[in-house]
């Protein structure tokens, strides 16, 4: 049976976004959806305990995908002291290299998931 550990998803979230244990603790819920959904698609007739560790780092990826678009929702919009409404647009350049990091994640594991083309031909584009 396959295992993941939610444990070396943390640590692997922690390294890419060099958050504290409180802001993990606050991301917690975006990690353990990334950890469950990696986990769901991963076929156990195909996965060797060598897959478990890319995995792993394929749930982090996905989470830190998920934790950089939050971080920029959070802080796109900022109202001046005029009233008119200004896009920061810093956080660009983050997201493509999350989205490029997770594409490349989820890639290294295909060959051990359970038919889900739709979801990498999804990240192609």
């Amino acid at each position: 049976m396959i295992k993941l550990s939610l444990e070396n998803v943390i640590a692997e979230f922690t390294r890419l976004t060099g958050a504290d244990s409180e802001q993990v603790t606050q991301e917690l819920s975006l990690i353990e959806n990334a950890f469950h959904l990696i986990n769901g698609l991963l076929d156990e007739r195909k996965c060797t305990s060598g897959d478990i560790s890319r995995a792993e780092y394929a749930a982090a990826a996905y989470a830190f995908y998920d934790y950089i678009c939050k971080e920029n929702a959070k802080n796109k919009v900022i109202c001046t002291l005029t009233g008119k409404a200004s896009a920061d647009t810093s956080y660009r350049s983050r997201i493509e290299s999350a989205a490029s990091l997770k594409a490349s994640a989820l890639e290294t594991i295909k060959p051990v998931t359970k038919g889900c083309d739709f979801l990498f031909k999804a990240m192609e584009g």
